[in-house]
């Protein structure tokens, strides 16, 4: 019995994994041969019981020979109307409904814009071949919506890092501007003054211009062009002094330079630490209650220079939760007493371009946190 039940589940399979036409003309052979025989047992029946009667070996009435002879001229007919329905039956049973049902299923999945579902039919014919193809569409559509949304994200990212990139350049050339109309009527700014204003405008508008053309290019923040020249780092310290005199013009929050003395010169993208530098000080005005430090300074390690530049602020720190996840996009989104999470995370991503590294912290001395950027110069 095993051996027979081995050979029947193998012809089922096989049958099974037939082509539609092939496996219909396969069912139809069984159910007309079937039916074939059945007409030749009855009337072979049907005409034994005849010739009886003729010869006169069985007793019938004339009623009951002509059933006999009725049933022997149309029980081809029935038999082979009989079969063609059970096979008709049987067949969309074992192969239609399933893969219609899985289909239609899989339809209204798509209807109800839901990916997540699998196309699951086990057969070789045409119409588990389209499953599978519905299938792999639907693969498709799944992996196209996630870099959809992907490219959304990163164009959430990059939307951020062009804001922060208009926001102080904007903000500086406004208080220089209030500045002058407020100090150069009264004749309290020299010409030496005038001119190191005028520069530093001048430098505000060319990040505008730089920034302006980079929104053209720039499909997501990790494609952030990364231009580096060999420049002094001097002249880098006092662009930053600039941009931090601006801001504390008029402002509740003062903010301060460390002194520091950066001879030399480096290769190093100047727009791309500029822009960090404006995340972070975004970020510190923020949260600071008076005061925000900046301190630039640069260092050999491991036989390559790098630029380091900390950002500290007197506000409340960061909590456990928040050194954690600081980091991570849109964090401070729903926690508005943590440092924002967009800026910062911009932030590594543009160290991490420039061959450097990115920290957060809380300052040891004194509450307030501190923030870290290091640049390979």
């Amino acid at each position: 019995m095993d051996w027979i039940d081995e050979q029947f589940i193998k012809i089922r399979n096989k049958v099974k994994n037939l082509p539609l036409l092939k496996a219909a003309m396969v069912y139809l052979v069984f159910f007309a041969g079937a039916a074939m025989v059945l007409t030749i047992l009855t009337v072979r029946i049907c005409d034994r019981h005849i010739f009886m009667w003729i010869s006169g070996s069985l007793n019938m009435t004339d009623w009951e020979a002509g059933i006999w002879t009725f049933l022997g001229h149309w029980a081809g007919y029935f038999y082979m109307g009989v079969s063609m329905c059970l096979m008709l039956a049987l067949f969309y049973h074992r192969r239609l409904k399933k893969p219609i049902q899985v289909i239609r299923e899989g339809v209204e999945e798509f209807r109800n814009q839901n990916l997540s579902f699998v196309l699951e039919y086990d057969s070789r014919d045409e119409l588990g071949e389209l499953c599978r193809l519905l299938d792999s569409m639907r693969e498709n559509l799944e992996e196209g919506y996630e870099e959809m949304w992907k490219t959304i994200e990163n164009q959430k990212k990059l939307n951020a890092a062009f804001a922060h990139d208009l926001r102080t350049p904007l903000t500086v050339l406004k208080g220089y501007s209030e500045f002058l109309a407020r100090y150069l009527p009264q004749g309290r700014v020299n010409m030496d003054k005038m001119v190191q204003v005028l520069e530093l405008m001048s430098g505000q508008l060319e990040r505008l211009t730089s920034f302006s053309r980079t929104m053209k290019t720039v499909r997501s923040l990790e494609d952030y062009p990364v231009e580096r020249e060999t420049r002094d780092l001097e002249s880098l310290y006092q662009k930053i002094r600039g941009i931090l005199e601006s801001l504390s013009l008029g402002g509740e929050i003062q903010l301060s330079l460390t002194p520091a003395s950066l001879a030399g010169r480096g290769r190093f993208d100047e727009n791309l630490i500029l822009e960090v530098l404006d995340n972070l000080l975004s970020n510190a005005i923020r949260y600071a209650k008076r005061s925000i430090e900046v301190e630039l300074e640069a260092e050999q390690r491991g036989g390559k220079q790098y630029l380091y530049l900390y950002v500290k602020d007197d506000g409340n720190g960061f909590s456990q939760d928040g050194l954690s996840k600081a980091l991570e996009p849109y964090y401070g989104d729903v926690q508005e007493e943590e440092h924002f999470g967009l800026g910062l995370h911009i932030c590594k991503t543009l160290c991490q371009l420039h061959v450097g590294d990115f920290s957060v912290a809380n300052q040891s001395q004194k509450p307030g946190a501190i923030v870290s950027a290091s640049f390979e110069i």
